[in-house]
């Protein structure tokens, strides 16, 4: 692992072609429906790209319902809404006459930038999702329209966050006619790899290994080894409907877009091992590329960028002992700043984001090249279930704990990025006392750099719950987060955010989440 990495050429060579080809062949995730239920008996290696970003109010459960095996045509709709009202609170330093020594802020100012490693979502951020899907067992379309803000509540109007349509794409599933469960979907879609949760992409909402946003095709399904063992595979191919054009300027309208990146293609390739519903044991490949002559403003004197990704995770589903997940990952950046959003990894969009929040530039070269080794883990456990096994229904108080951590080691061509251990870790214990009501307690801690403790925070949050019942899909959530920062930790502000200030020490949130 700590040989250096070669660059890729554009044109692959015959034993790299025959590779992939194999790959496509014998690899990728078990076969999963549009509204997020995977098959009966058929586990998955990634999130399908119907789920939403964010995770389920506690107790955890499947986004979604089974939808009607139907050999006509039917509509099948389902949707997810988290919205949070929040306020933070500061100490004006030098309060004038007519001024307040207390400032609210809403949004809090806090260290929440979900494309940089100090992400954690102790402050819920809003997420809108609406899923239409019409079809038959055979085709279906999937149309997922979606957003990160409510017109009437918005202090002004932001284009960006009227995401509109997210994701659209048809699914065949060719199943009775090959005899094994395979899936094939057309169209744009999200896919996302190392979720740590159960049913989502765990504490952190991000993905550990990485997400592919493409238009394009994915072919996933299973083979049945003997037994309860399943081989899984999954085979994707895609790259983006447009690209920014040659001196566009970056705005709010645009999300700040970067005109630098050239037209970027994503191959992956997956292949796991699934043993009944008990463990899924998955490998991963995904490597994205520009050759693009337009990149760079149209210089024409750039090299070709990519960003390769290797990965493997493991996950473990043992009744009443819980659920582990752990994950490692290896991401190689070759002069990756032409490389677009096409591809995330730990929610940095393509090599713009791993330039600013990881890798630097190399001051010789002036390209970004590096690479990021990337691990985690999240391990869930249910008091009640460990100790009634299968006599608990969920229809009783629980107790619920939760372990998570992710670390990313730097190797950087910037001297002043390279050898930087990024760490993040936490625990969340949630009691459900009545089938109405619940509290959860909430520790994380987070270091930007493991050698400098001035750059790490603590946060600490408390939380009233409020359901429908034991298992409902709704939650209403009253939140008290305490942060104590490191002398050296800011937060970001302005549009776009790049104002630093000191951070907001105290929020207090109200957030209401459904789905369905």
């Amino acid at each position: 692992m700590n040989r250096k990495h070669p660059t890729m050429k554009p044109v692959l060579s015959a034993n790299m072609r025959s590779a992939i080809i194999l790959l496509a062949v014998l690899a990728a995730p078990a076969l999963a429906r549009a509204d997020g239920t995977a098959n009966v008996g058929v586990p998955r290696l990634g999130l399908d790209p119907g789920e939403p970003q964010s995770s389920s109010p506690p107790p955890a459960v499947p986004f979604g319902v089974q939808p009607a095996q139907s050999k006509e045509y039917v509509l099948d709709f389902h949707g997810y809404l988290l919205l949070p009202a929040y306020l933070g609170l500061h100490e004006r330093p030098d309060p004038q006459p007519g001024q307040s020594s207390l400032v609210l802020h809403s949004p809090p100012l806090v260290p929440q930038n979900l494309r940089d490693f100090q992400y954690t979502g102790v402050v819920p951020s809003p997420w809108l999702q609406l899923n239409f899907i019409y079809g038959n067992s055979t085709v279906s379309a999937t149309v997922i329209v979606a957003g990160t803000s409510a017109n009437d509540a918005a202090g002004f109007y932001d284009p960006v966050a009227q995401m509109g349509v997210n994701d659209a794409y048809l699914t065949v599933n060719l199943t009775k006619w090959l005899s094994i469960p395979l899936q094939v979907n057309v169209g744009a879609l999200t896919g996302r790899y190392g979720a740590m949760g159960g049913y989502d992409a765990g504490r952190y909402g991000t993905p550990l290994i990485a997400r592919t946003n493409t238009i394009g095709e994915t072919i996933t399904g299973s083979l049945k080894l003997g037994g309860d063992l399943f081989l899984m595979f999954e085979q994707g191919l895609g790259g983006q409907m447009g690209r920014p054009p040659i001196a566009l300027q970056p705005a709010g309208w645009n999300d700040f877009a970067n005109s630098n990146v050239g037209a970027t293609f994503v191959n992956h390739a997956h292949v796991g091992l699934a043993y009944a519903q008990l463990l899924r044991l998955g490998f991963h490949y995904l490597t994205a590329w520009t050759q693009d002559d337009l990149a760079d403003g149209g210089v024409g004197s750039v090299p070709d960028g990519r960003i390769t990704v290797l990965g493997a995770d493991i996950n473990l589903t043992a009744g009443r002992a819980g659920h582990l997940y752990f994950g490692v990952a290896r991401t190689w950046a070759t002069n990756a700043e032409t490389v677009s959003g096409a591809i995330e990894i730990l929610n940095a969009r393509g090599g713009p984001d791993l330039q600013a929040n990881y890798l630097g530039i190399d001051p010789t070269t002036h390209h970004v090249n590096g690479h990021l080794t990337i691990f985690g883990g999240q391990y869930d456990l249910s008091l009640a279930r460990l100790v009634f096994g299968k006599w608990y229904s969920g229809f009783s108080p629980d107790v619920m704990i939760s372990l998570f951590g992710v670390g990313a080691a730097v190797s950087s061509a910037d001297p002043t990025r390279n050898g930087i251990l990024k760490l993040k870790g936490g625990v969340e214990a949630t009691y459900l006392f009545l089938s109405w009501m619940g509290v959860s307690e909430r520790f994380d801690h987070v270091r930007e750099d493991n050698s400098d403790s001035k750059q790490a925070f603590t946060s600490l949050s408390s939380r009233l719950l409020f359901h429908t019942g034991w298992r409902s899909r709704n939650e209403i959530a009253l939140q008290y987060a305490y942060f104590v920062y490191g002398s050296s930790v800011q937060a970001l502000t302005g549009y776009p955010p790049v104002i630093e200030v000191n951070p907001d020490r105290q929020v207090f949130s109200l957030t209401g989440t459904i789905w369905w």
